[in-house]
């Protein structure tokens, strides 16, 4: 998966979301939960330092298929259908689905009271068939969530729908928008994606991500990038990571990533 001499692991983030990844503060240097993860998973094969690489809700499977990274951080929750093409190890976080509103909004909380409204999410994300099973109708979707954003400003559709962690972020760094005190769908899990056929590295990841998630340091980083939100609603613990940690030795034959 490394080569033996790389000072370096490329690895894919999203960084369009505060609190997660992004350039809050400083234009060329991303800071953020999953940014220090990041850091931290790459110093875990001999202190090899982070390179990382821009990537959007849907490029996150290409990035790895194609050798573009070696993995991705990047709000990717754990499903079947992915663990097809990828291995994915976790989860580091958790989080159901909520609702961002512009801060003027006098509405109802309840998710149905958007029902023929239009709505935003990014596409390539799990809430687009969410939204399809709650709302009965097609979400509006944009490759990024700064788009769905930008959106909502311009009053061009009435909420954005997604995981309420992502969301957490948006408003802290955003007064134009509020999120409501609702949350729908079940519980998604972030994982660690890196392409099949290296068990070797997926185990390392895994031992020192159940040590990591366990420990204060976890909440510490949490707190840190996203202060005054309660750990716990996001929090895991390390017998999910045993219970949803999938290794395979083969790779992905050629003609599956084609598909």
């Amino acid at each position: 998966m490394f080569d033996e001499d790389a000072r370096y692991v490329n690895i894919g983030v999203k960084v369009d979301q505060p609190g997660l990844a992004s350039y809050s503060k400083d234009p060329t240097n991303p800071e953020g939960f999953e940014v220090q993860l990041a850091r931290s998973v790459a110093a875990q094969f001999q202190q090899r330092q982070a390179r990382l690489i821009n990537i959007t809700s849907q490029t996150r499977e290409s990035f790895l298929l194609e050798n573009q990274a070696q993995m991705v951080i990047a709000s990717y929750s754990m499903t079947d259908p992915r663990r097809e093409f990828v291995d994915m190890i976790g989860p580091y976080l958790r989080s159901n689905t909520g609702i961002m509103v512009r801060s003027d909004y006098q509405g109802s909380d309840d998710v149905h009271s958007f029902h023929g409204a239009d709505v935003c999410t990014a596409a390539g994300t799990t809430s687009v068939d969410l939204i399809k099973s709650e709302l009965g109708q097609e979400p509006r979707t944009v490759p990024s969530f700064k788009d769905c954003n930008d959106m909502l400003s311009n009053r061009e559709v009435s909420a954005v729908i997604t995981d309420k962690i992502i969301l957490e972020g948006f408003v802290q760094a955003d007064p134009e928008f509020k999120l409501l005190n609702s949350e729908f769908g079940s519980d998604g899990y972030y994982g660690i994606a890196i392409p099949k056929g290296h068990p070797e590295e997926c185990a390392a990841i895994s031992k020192w991500l159940k040590t990591y998630i366990d420990s204060p340091e976890w909440r510490i980083h949490f707190s840190t990038y996203f202060p005054g939100v309660n750990p716990e609603d996001y929090s895991v613990g390390s017998a999910l990571v045993d219970a949803k940690t999938r290794c395979t030795a083969e790779p992905l034959a050629p003609s599956a990533g084609e598909q």
